[in-house]
């Protein structure tokens, strides 16, 4: 009988430090959950600011400068991102999607500032994708509203060799009919109808000789 309650007590205080083990771990996730819970929150408040004072006031200066820009809603574009999609267009044929959104790390200690750029057709490299963290307790409002600036003259720099490459402007190509020059017709200094045809020109002098005879450089 003895070695039956000494057994007995043996059981007993080992499941007694499994549920002292279970108990101590679940006061340390609801301690972790309180805790998480609490830089959620932190971080929701902090991102909303930035994204009234940095970031969507930079991305609406940007679609400022371009007729086929535009900036997507809020409840389209998700709370915490600012989206804008560059239409296609003859001076710009691809369509483009860059995006600015704040986000943060998996345990909610880093705020991240990420860019996202998308374009179709592809035909030159560029950086798609970028982000940096900065501490959830200690955020530089300067370095944020810089590294927001960086991002977005980045993307134009890119989104201006659209003009530049040709596999983009095959279509927008001429020829001046006078020096053989092709170039964009978009910076012609001058054009002209002749004969049910538009000439391009990529200066005044070679318009003038072509309007002195037209039948020079038009090919029989």
């Amino acid at each position: 009988m003895d070695d039956l309650r000494a057994l007995e007590r043996r059981i007993q205080q080992r499941l007694k430090s499994v549920e002292e083990k279970d108990r101590l771990q679940l006061v340390q996730l609801q301690t972790r959950m309180a805790q998480i819970e609490k830089r959620h929150a932190q971080f929701v408040q902090l991102a909303d600011s930035l994204m009234s004072d940095v970031v969507d006031s930079r991305m609406a200066k940007l679609a400022s400068f371009f007729d086929n820009a535009e900036l997507l809603e809020r409840d389209e574009a998700g709370k915490h991102n600012c989206v804008c999609r560059f239409d296609h267009s003859a001076r710009y044929p691809a369509s483009v999607k860059l995006t600015l959104s704040v986000a943060h790390d998996a345990d909610i200690e880093k705020l991240l500032l990420v860019y996202d750029l998308e374009i179709l057709p592809i035909f030159f490299k560029f950086k798609g994708h970028d982000q940096t963290g900065f501490s959830l307790n200690r955020p530089n409002p300067e370095q944020i509203a810089g590294w927001v600036d960086e991002r977005i003259v980045a993307f134009v720099d890119t989104y201006l060799q659209l003009e530049q490459t040709d596999q983009y402007q095959k279509s927008s190509l001429v020829t001046d009919p006078v020096c053989c020059m092709r170039f964009r017709k978009n910076i012609a200094s001058a054009e002209i109808e002749h004969a049910g045809h538009t000439y391009f020109f990529c200066s005044h002098g070679c318009l003038e000789q072509f309007t002195a005879d037209p039948r020079q450089y038009i090919p029989s």
